[in-house]
């Protein structure tokens, strides 16, 4: 099986929502990450700050392509950009990993990235793993194992 990594980054669709229906659509968004990319063979990591998404998948170059297109029609995400798709030989994230650094409609943090449009593929796969490691989750990246972490602070 040739082994992919497929990085993009969106935005939230959803703005001037009340918190509590922002934090219940972002729940929903991680549940069909939880139940979906295990069962379809995908890993990687899904990196929320506020209105950004970024999210890294491995797998099969085949079930990238389906899943990407299927996140590219969701409504729930706009300004769809693909940051970068290679083939690797192994995986960086073996399980199902989940980082909200600022939850939607919070500004208490600044911005991880202020203008991801002019990021290149390899700064966000290091600013991932740096942003993993600054807040406490080595684990994600040592371990190898499944975590997912939901930092509201």
């Amino acid at each position: 099986m040739l082994l992919s990594r497929l990085l993009y980054f969106s935005r939230r669709r959803w703005q001037g929502t009340d918190p509590a229906d922002a934090e219940r659509m972002l729940e929903n968004i991680l549940e069909a990450g939880r139940r979906n990319n295990p069962r379809d063979g995908l890993s990687g990591v899904l990196i929320v700050d506020d209105d950004l998404f970024v999210q890294v998948l491995e797998g099969p170059r085949s079930t990238l392509t389906r899943t990407f297109s299927r996140i590219q029609t969701d409504a729930r995400h706009e300004k769809v950009v693909l940051a970068g798709l290679v083939e690797v030989g192994d995986r960086l994230f073996d399980g199902w990993n989940v980082h909200v650094r600022r939850k939607p409609g919070e500004s208490a943090r600044p911005p991880w990235f202020a203008s991801p449009e002019v990021t290149t593929f390899d700064a966000f796969q290091v600013s991932i793993e740096r942003l993993l490691c600054t807040e406490g989750e080595t684990s994600a990246l040592l371990s190898r194992t499944s975590k997912i972490t939901l930092d509201f602070a």
